[in-house]
């Protein structure tokens, strides 16, 4: 019993530390990220598998070199060296992590296809949101490396059919740093480029490394974009997530230049057709115009002149009659309506009434007299007759 070692609990933490840490150097191990924390430039997660879950860390210095971005639920392959760390008073091990590769294209196509049902549930691939692209541009803004063949077919592209302003927002398309630059450059071209146009470009690869074109923040930023975007990513058969939420997506990079611009071959042939139509149609009336005026000549020639005017006037010589005698019948139809109007009112005169044996009989306070209760005995009444007025006193019934 007391052969047996003797340590302090801080001795076997040092132990531990040294074991881990000269017996292991470079490793690599396999499993799936949980639990993704960013703090302070610096990633925390978890590496599991069916039983057991590491710790792991990618400082900061590192990130940029990454081939891949710790993202949740990926299957990687994660190389780096296992040290002891403190947490708290308990001591803890994790793997120090330098690089990141996905574990097959298999688990990088399960991560797509999840991310995928999620966005499109989501409403972000639906065509009402598609904005339409300008026929004209005049800046068309490109987001890409700009090294390799990418930027130069598209720059070469361009200039053949129809030559604008190009502007480039250089980016790394691939690794852990890419997405976070892709971000950039559309927050750029949306706040501070008057570019019409935004192109996202890429050339081939393979599934990893089309990983920042499936990034899920980055899929949303091409979703919020206010001005329209053109995914060229890879080749014809590649597909990443930002091909579904962009206004258009383009078979290739040269595909993209060819439908943001239009073929200035093609402007001038439509601009000579039209030139063509145009001088047809002016040529054509210009002719009928003249055929007119020669016609007009003709018409105004002194004979032909003369027997106008002496037709118009023979004309306007029966227009005056006609319209004499028509006046001449309105007045003698008016004067006959007058004639009328004036016998009815005559009759209606009071005058003309008394004369014909009337009388109106009224008191003496002017009011006209139309029943006989209304006659008081021993009261005075005014009989009006067609030559005067008569007074009368009215005496009481015997």
């Amino acid at each position: 019993m007391n052969n047996i070692p003797e340590y302090s609990v801080s001795e076997i933490t040092h132990l531990t530390k040294n074991i881990l840490e000269e017996n292991f150097g470079l490793i690599k191990v396999r499993g799936e990220i949980s639990k993704v924390k960013e703090f302070k430039g610096h990633y925390y997660f978890s590496l599991k598998d069916e039983n057991y879950v590491l710790n792991s860390v990618c400082w900061s210095r590192n990130i940029d070199f990454l081939n891949i971005k710790p993202e949740e639920g990926l299957e990687v392959f994660a190389q780096g060296k296992l040290t002891t760390y403190a947490k708290g008073s308990i001591s803890n091990y994790q793997l120090q992590v330098e690089q990141i590769d996905a574990h097959g294209e298999g688990a990088l196509l399960k991560i797509f296809e999840l991310r995928k049902k999620k966005l499109e549930e989501e409403g972000l691939f639906d065509t009402k949101h598609k904005k339409s692209i300008p026929l004209y541009p005049k800046k068309i803004g490109i987001i890409t490396s700009p090294s390799g063949s990418v930027i130069m077919d598209i720059i070469d592209r361009i200039k053949k059919r129809y030559p604008t302003y190009l502007e480039l927002f250089s980016v790394t398309v691939q690794g852990a740093k890419a997405a976070n630059e892709i971000i950039s450059g559309i927050d750029y071209f949306n706040k501070h480029s008057n570019a019409d146009i935004i192109i996202i470009a890429r050339g081939g690869g393979g599934a990893e490394d089309f990983l920042p074109f499936n990034d899920e923040n980055v899929v949303r930023k091409v979703f919020d974009s206010k001005k329209p975007i053109i995914s060229a990513i890879g080749h014809e058969t590649d597909f990443t997530l930002i091909d579904f939420v962009a206004d258009i997506r383009a078979a290739t990079p040269t595909a993209a230049a060819e439908i943001a611009v239009p073929d200035i071959k093609n402007l001038q042939k439509e601009l000579m057709q039209q030139y063509k139509s145009l001088n047809f149609a002016i040529n054509t009336f210009l002719n009928k115009m003249l055929k007119n005026l020669s016609n007009m000549k003709k018409l105004l020639n002194f004979k032909t002149l003369y027997s106008s005017l002496n037709h118009s006037k023979k004309n306007v010589e029966v227009l005056k009659k006609n319209l004499h005698y028509f006046f001449l019948n309105i007045k003698k139809n008016r004067t006959i309506q007058l004639e009328n109007t004036k016998s009815r009112f005559e009759s209606l005169n009071i005058k003309n009434v008394l004369k014909r044996g009337y009388s109106i009989v009224r008191g003496h306070n002017k009011k006209n007299i139309i029943k006989t209760h209304k006659i008081k005995a021993g009261s005075l009444i005014d009989i009006e007759l067609s030559d005067g007025i008569v007074v009368a006193s009215i005496n009481p019934k015997t």
